[in-house]
């Protein structure tokens, strides 16, 4: 596996904390003659730039890194600080409303790892605020968000809410510079796109129940167990937003690191296989080991690997090729393919290519906008077709440069 020296330079920054290997490796790196734009671009593909500027700043005492990058770095660095503050403002208003009316809630994602993962909060780019509540409270929950100011974005159909089993609340604020959108993601059921269900089993009514109390910006909220966290980044990173980048795999690293001590991997595993995720979980914990130096253990990568077919062509198609390294220059097609090749048994697979080749008519009227078009059914076959084509050039092409 050939990595470029640009993307050894990235891999070696995504990680809260540097080991003295880790400074010796950049400190080489940075004296060598670099595509500096190249890295500026991956970083940002990633969701890293904040990450690289955090280290490369410290590292650079020689001055080997143009000033132009340490400044779009920067500058990348304190808009995401600005941001996040604010977004953390917003959600410190939002959870004393959930709490004056008793509405439990469960803290997902961005705003949990940067506030107790990453320690700092410019370091993890969040987009938006994602909660998890239990779906008897949705009622109470639109009317709160309502009276705070927010709204339901336009396009937000109940068919979209029905099969997408979350619902995105907006507030516009057009005179915050950094946060001008605010976007509060409200789930009730982690099984999301609906298509997955009964090809995964997210048990989100058990996660749910063993969350744990915390304060987040001073204000109660649960969080999922560290075992759960892992397992629901996985999940999201894997069948929501498939492969769309390396800041998901530095979430996985760092929560391993930071809970190493406490991590129960049989609880891991055995949730990991009752929720039928078991391969994308071996693919995302292999990965975090081999490029971020998570600590774990090689007997749960044992228990985790999958059949030999299947990982003959999953490694040639992830490992080997450096596809999470690249995933930003991948198709979406691509991307899609291989999401469904992380299913883990065949007949999973089968089940969800049916329900992506014959989706219920509602929701195609409503993601192709044509409620009432004749031959739907065809001029998707044909549009999936399209995507296959692309897809399967995209896969070739990667396996090829391996």
């Amino acid at each position: 596996m050939n990595m470029q020296p640009e993307e050894q330079l990235l891999l070696s920054c995504a990680r809260t904390k540097l080991s003295k290997n880790n400074q010796d490796k950049i400190r080489k790196l940075v004296n060598n003659s670099l595509d500096w734009d190249y890295l500026l671009q991956m970083g940002k593909a990633h969701g890293l730039a904040p990450l690289l500027y955090y280290h490369l700043h410290r590292i650079d005492h020689e001055h080997q890194i143009p000033q132009a990058i340490i400044n779009q770095l920067h500058n990348i660095y304190y808009s995401n600080l600005a941001r996040n503050l604010l977004l953390y403002n917003e959600s410190s208003r939002i959870l004393k409303s959930f709490k004056e009316k008793e509405i439990p809630v469960v803290a997902l994602k961005g705003i949990v790892l940067a506030e107790f993962v990453y320690k700092n909060v410019a370091l993890r780019p969040m987009a938006d605020v994602d909660l998890l509540v239990q779906k008897s409270n949705l009622s109470e929950i639109t009317k709160t968000l309502f009276k705070l100011g927010f709204e339901i974005l336009s396009q937000e159909k109940q068919v979209t809410i029905k099969y997408m089993n979350e619902s995105h609340f907006v507030k516009r604020q057009e005179n915050l510079k950094y946060l001008p959108i605010l976007i509060i993601n409200i789930h009730w059921d982690l099984t999301a796109p609906a298509r997955f269900k009964g090809t995964t089993k997210i048990n989100t009514q058990q996660m749910i129940s063993r969350a744990r109390p915390a304060k987040i910006v001073c204000r109660d909220i649960l969080v999922m167990t560290p075992e759960d966290q892992i397992l629901w980044v996985i999940y999201h990173a894997t069948f929501q937003h498939p492969f769309i980048g390396l800041l998901q795999l530095c979430d996985v690293a760092e929560l391993i690191k930071l809970k190493e001590n406490e991590l129960d991997w049989q609880v891991l595993l055995k949730t990991s296989r009752n929720g039928r995720i078991a391969t994308a979980a071996y693919y995302f914990l292999s990965s975090s080991k081999k490029f971020l130096e998570a600590p774990i253990p090689d007997w749960v990568l044992r228990a985790l690997t999958p059949n030999f077919l299947k990982r003959s062509l999953l490694d040639t198609l992830v490992i080997k090729s450096s596809f999470l390294i690249k995933c930003p220059t991948h198709s979406v097609a691509s991307r899609y393919l291989l999401q469904t090749l992380m299913l883990d048994k065949m007949i999973n697979t089968l089940s969800l290519l049916w329900k992506a080749v014959f989706p219920p008519l509602e929701w195609l009227a409503v993601y192709y906008e044509r409620p009432r078009a004749k031959k739907l059914y065809l001029s998707h076959l044909i549009n999936l077709f399209i995507i296959l084509l692309a897809g399967m050039r995209d896969v070739l092409r990667v396996s090829a440069r391996k």
